[in-house]
């Protein structure tokens, strides 16, 4: 919603500039106040998601790095386990490989997506990153549950 009034406000500032006819009037002050505060508005909406980006990125990361630990102890337990045993460890090994896929994956949109000038969130910027946001805290929460050590899946 917000990058709709952005854009609208951004839109009003410039049909102002263009029906301003003289340099200095009250019209051409005003179409630059406006583009300003549609600048800034726009800079502020940049500096909120990026910081989230940080913010997940740096839990995707010790997500992923949980998830490799978990992986290894896998990997050494199977050595001396019955092949029962060893077909549940593969079955959470491969739950634990999806699980950081999906990571890599959302690691690179988040880093790509900032790059791009978030692109890939189409529309309203806002709320493509709030459903990105809410399927990352899903997926990480997920993984929480799949890594607990009572086994509680």
């Amino acid at each position: 919603m917000k990058l709709r009034i952005i854009t609208l406000s951004l839109l009003l500032a410039l049909a102002g500039a263009f029906y301003s006819c003289a340099e200095g009037s009250d019209a051409d002050r005003a179409a630059d106040e406006m583009a300003n505060e549609t600048e800034n508005a726009l800079a502020n909406v940049g500096a909120e998601i990026r910081q989230e980006s940080n913010e997940f990125a740096t839990e995707f990361q010790e997500t992923r790095r949980n998830i490799d630990v978990r992986m290894e102890q896998i990997e050494a337990d199977m050595a001396n386990a019955t092949e029962e045993a060893k077909a549940e460890m593969q079955e959470e090994w491969n739950e634990l490989e999806a699980y950081r896929k999906d990571l890599d994956d959302r690691m690179n949109r988040v880093g790509d997506n900032m790059e791009r000038g978030w692109k890939d969130f189409k529309g309203d910027v806002n709320q493509g990153w709030r459903e990105f946001a809410n399927e990352s805290e899903r997926l990480l929460n997920d993984i929480e549950r799949s890594l607990e050590p009572d086994g509680d899946r």
